[in-house]
């Protein structure tokens, strides 16, 4: 490397962290009514959504439908292999010991 390489690289990371510095902290500040109403409309869309998959997902368990050769048992099952399942599983079964 040459020193105007060194140089221009010194100044490329010397104005990164000055850009750092001029973002204003969002952490602190209250959220606006509109920022709150935009909130809860993304939540009442994400419950419908949930809903509207569940009672696909059943309406398919019903109908014996299978969605790319997939059935919802095997959906089931590998939702079963699940990690947090598991997990759920284990915490249940210490809390039935005591």
């Amino acid at each position: 490397m040459t020193y105007d390489q060194i140089d221009a690289r010194k100044e490329y990371v010397r104005r990164a962290r000055e850009s750092f510095h001029e973002q204003e902290d969002d952490w602190g500040r209250e959220s606006t009514a509109q920022e709150e109403a935009v909130l809860s409309r993304t939540l009442a869309l994400r419950i419908v959504l949930g809903i509207l998959l569940f009672l696909l997902f059943v309406l398919a368990d019903i109908t014996d439908y299978k969605v790319l050769d997939c059935s919802t048992t095997t959906i089931a099952s590998e939702i079963e292999k699940d990690d947090y399942t598991n997990a759920e599983k284990y915490v249940m079964m210490l809390f039935a010991d005591k």
